[in-house]
């Protein structure tokens, strides 16, 4: 599996300021329902989603904002740190 920048960062625990919102990881793919907020990132680099459906028949994640569907690897839960 490719590795990722932001999604490594995030895994490590720290907090990021991702297009200054501060973000942190809560989970991986498994903890994902639709309304959370996740990160994604594949080659046009992270994004910022929010979960419309999880497909574990596709292995992929669908967002509710206008976006391809990204696999189950490539997306972690996040929180918005305020």
């Amino acid at each position: 599996m490719r590795a990722y920048e932001m999604l490594t960062k995030l895994d490590t625990g720290v907090e990021i300021d991702f297009e200054g919102v501060k973000i942190r990881k809560v989970g991986d793919w498994q903890d994902l329902k639709p309304g959370d907020t996740y990160i994604a990132e594949r080659n046009t680099g992270p994004k910022l989603l929010t979960v419309r459906e999880v497909d574990l028949a596709s292995a992929c994640i669908y967002a509710k904002e206008p976006a391809y569907a990204f696999d189950l690897g490539e997306v972690r839960k996040i929180e918005i740190i305020l």
